[in-house]
């Protein structure tokens, strides 16, 4: 019979041990997020030869997402995944601070994987009002999770305490704490579905594709939707957290789905980037399909382009009225940017076609990633005099080109 001053027992069960399943989930979405990085990194360092902001943050992300996969190791070795009664007392304090630098680690992640994502939008938006949303919810995002990490360290008047049993346990209230954590996750999700598809849907609606290339791009970036599943499937765990004290049993499941969550993020946010890839691999490239290469009169355009390095002169081919389609194999980064006009003029008896490509990085022609990329594909006509949208640096070049018999 237990008196007043009895400590009471500590939850224990030493069947119940979740160590391996921690282990075995995060891993694997760990590795799946590692591999498309570095399949990422090889397309924009080999294949297209232009790396962005994005990619810098995807670089910390993955950086993050490693170290933090590490400390949850660490975590499972020190007691992670079992009831308190069931750890040896030299290393339930390393487990309680392991796992909590976990959190603080994993919110930081997910933040910079918005970041990449935030960013690889600002490359394709060419109005300037999607880049002032995009950009608005970068901040945001900062700032809320500079908000989330400093409630985690200020949450006790000696943090501590969380770890160490010689240190009064000063802390705000379990429902404190889970209004929190439920408005953390209210944001996550918020953001996760803006820039999965708030933003990249009507942003692209109008792109100038066909329907199984806008198809494509709505669900690369759709991939995102997928981080919002493992953000649901965490409720549950959020509500029983802590209730019992049983604090590295409790959060078993909070760790698998938030380290799920980060890493989905990771996979969703490197997959656009790797059309150009793909075309490459599946030899789709533009300028390849048979007749890409003559006129709707049996011609076909040639243009020679200046720049500073010289003169190139590549082949370009009109599929419609509206439309000219270039052939990037021969481009050879003839442009520092995307921006380019061909005007109207007589050659042999025919007007050439109107149509201008605006877009703000060097890849998007000579990659054809022309969504992913930077190019905005959107072939909107503009007036004489009139700026165009989304160009942030220009090159002058001339541009010639005449029906060839």
């Amino acid at each position: 019979m237990s008196t007043p001053g009895d400590i009471p027992p500590l939850p224990s069960n030493p069947a119940d041990d979740a160590g391996s399943r921690i282990l075995a989930a995060t891993m694997t979405v760990a590795v799946a997020a590692f591999i498309t990085y570095i399949t990422r990194m090889y397309t924009r360092f080999v294949v297209v030869r232009s790396a962005g902001l994005d990619d810098c943050f995807m670089t910390l992300a993955m950086a993050l997402s490693i170290s933090g996969e590490g400390v949850v190791w660490g975590s499972v070795v020190n007691g992670a995944g079992k009831h308190l009664g069931d750890i040896p007392l030299q290393d339930l304090g390393m487990g309680l601070k392991l796992n909590f630098v976990s959190q603080a680690v994993f919110l930081i992640t997910i933040c910079v994987v918005k970041l990449s994502v935030g960013a690889m939008l600002l490359r394709i938006a060419s109005e300037h009002w999607y880049k002032r949303i995009i950009i608005a919810l970068m901040c945001f995002m900062v700032m809320w999770t500079t908000m989330c990490v400093m409630t985690l360290l200020l949450q006790c008047k000696d943090i501590r305490a969380l770890w160490d049993p010689t240190i009064p346990l000063q802390c705000w209230s379990e429902t404190t704490l889970h209004g929190l954590s439920y408005s953390n996750l209210a944001v996550s999700l918020f953001t996760d579905l803006t820039f999965a598809l708030f933003i990249p849907v009507p942003m692209l609606w109008n792109l100038n594709v066909n329907r199984r290339t806008r198809l494509s791009l709505f669900g690369a970036l759709g991939l995102g939707t997928f981080a919002c599943a493992a953000a649901f499937i965490k409720i549950p765990s959020l509500v029983n957290y802590g209730k019992t004290g049983d604090w590295l049993w409790d959060s078993r499941d909070i760790t698998i789905w938030t380290i799920v969550e980060c890493n989905t993020g990771i996979v969703a946010a490197n997959i656009p980037p790797l059309r150009p890839l793909f075309k490459r691999i599946l030899g789709t490239t533009s300028g390849s399909h048979g007749n890409s290469g003559k006129t709707p009169g049996g011609g076909s355009y040639w243009r020679q382009t200046t720049s500073g390095t010289g003169k190139v002169r590549s082949k370009v081919s009109s599929r419609n009225d509206k439309t000219l389609v270039v052939d990037e194999a021969s481009s050879d980064r003839a442009f520092n940017d995307t921006s380019y006009e061909l005007g109207h003029r007589q050659y042999d008896g025919h007007q050439a076609n109107s149509t201008k490509i605006l877009g703000n990085n060097a890849d998007a022609l000579s990659s054809d990633e022309s969504v992913f990329g930077g190019a905005t594909a959107s072939h909107k006509h503009h007036g004489e005099g009139e700026p165009p949208h989304g160009i942030t640096k220009t090159v002058t070049a001339s541009v010639s080109y005449g029906v060839r018999r």
